[in-house]
């Protein structure tokens, strides 16, 4: 059976399941399993390093038009083979292929979003599940709200391939390594907590910033940028009157280079996570790998991916975020250390490798029937 991967992620920035694909990618790449990038014309966004993949362009456009429409017409004549999406929707008219459902929050919470976007994932998801051999997600949490909201499926069609990190990239820097200026956060005396996540409204920065207008002692920076298909471009601040000043110990800093995300997670006072709603939520377990003291929100698919490497709060009340976040900073001198040690067991649950190999077994599996 030849694999193609739908590659139609290479042509855009590398975000959360844009990274997800292509790490597996790499890493298919690395147990030596043969595989073809199937990409739209359009160039390689030079966020990805493409060199060890086999990539063949095909067809015009790369929009959900190209993956969709204009896809399908590479597989005319071919036979045994299987394509792969990783980052959400397979083409319906492919009929040989698995797809990843990375969460269904869009179901969970249609306000979330903008209408265009909810109303073409509600429904192209069950199409595109139903029309495909097998289902990938990222947690256990995942696969029970894809069995609730498609009871067609049943729990065999459905494989969990989590997520991971990049060690080589996500890793403490000691002291001397540090650079001792950085283009965003200024030298300050002042520790800092750190938030990093898209802009929109499950990531639930309304209760964090209203939680962090109380913070004293330290300041909060928040990376992350906004995308268009979510509802609410300004969900950033209380509901207060649309002259209140931004509060001065909280700071946006968009979106920054991996660099820059590494050096910050390394000199951050602790790393908070307050999601409303994760398919997996990744940024916890790249803090941990740095060493960075984690405090998230108290979730399911949170206390299957931090275990208890993490401090945990109630998302939906302001006032805890603050209390977990002051008790932590408060008492930093005592429970950094052993968080921190927790945190570099925990990250060894997951590997890229690890997702790979069980990916790769399915395929064989599928192969065999």
């Amino acid at each position: 059976m030849t694999i193609y991967i739908n590659g139609r992620f290479l042509t855009q920035p590398m975000t959360g399941v844009e990274r997800y694909a292509y790490n597996l990618c790499k890493a298919m790449a690395r147990l030596h399993q043969p595989f073809t990038v199937v990409c739209p014309k359009a160039p390689i966004h030079q966020d990805y390093d493409v060199s060890d993949l086999t990539i063949v362009h095909y067809g015009i456009g790369n929009s959900h038009f190209w993956e969709q429409c204009v896809l399908p017409f590479f597989f005319i004549g071919k036979k045994d083979y299987m394509v792969l999406s990783f980052t959400g929707l397979g083409s319906i008219l492919i009929r040989h292929k698995v797809m990843t459902v990375h969460d269904l929050s869009f179901l969970k919470n249609p306000s979330w979003y903008s209408r265009t976007y909810y109303w073409y994932y509600k429904f192209m998801t069950p199409l595109a599940v139903k029309t495909s051999q097998h289902i990938l997600t990222v947690s256990e949490f995942s696969k029970s709200e894809i069995l609730g909201f498609y009871p067609f499926l049943k729990a065999e069609n459905i494989s969990v391939v989590y997520n991971a990190i990049d060690r080589q990239l996500f890793k403490p820097q000691t002291s001397d390594l540090r650079p001792q200026t950085s283009d965003i956060t200024p030298q300050t005396s002042v520790p800092f907590v750190l938030c990093v996540s898209s802009i929109d409204p499950r990531k639930n920065f309304v209760r964090l910033i209203e939680a962090c207008q109380g913070l004293t002692g330290a300041k909060l920076y928040i990376v992350g940028k906004y995308n268009r298909v979510f509802s609410q471009a300004s969900a950033l601040t209380p509901q207060t009157s649309d002259t209140s000043p931004q509060p001065s110990n909280i700071q946006f800093l968009g979106r920054v280079s991996d660099d820059e995300l590494v050096r910050l997670y390394n000199q951050a006072a602790c790393f908070v996570f307050p999601s409303l709603y994760e398919g997996f939520g990744l940024p916890p377990l790249e803090a941990m790998a740095c060493g960075c003291p984690v405090l998230v929100s108290d979730i399911p698919v949170e206390r299957e991916v931090c275990g208890d490497a993490a401090q945990y709060f109630n998302p939906l009340d302001p006032t805890n975020i603050l209390h977990t976040i002051t008790q932590y900073l408060n008492n930093a001198d005592v429970i950094k250390e052993k968080m921190r040690q927790k945190g570099f067991e925990n990250i060894k649950r997951f590997s890229w490798e690890k997702s790979a190999e069980i990916l790769i077994q399915k395929l064989k599996e599928i192969e065999e029937v």
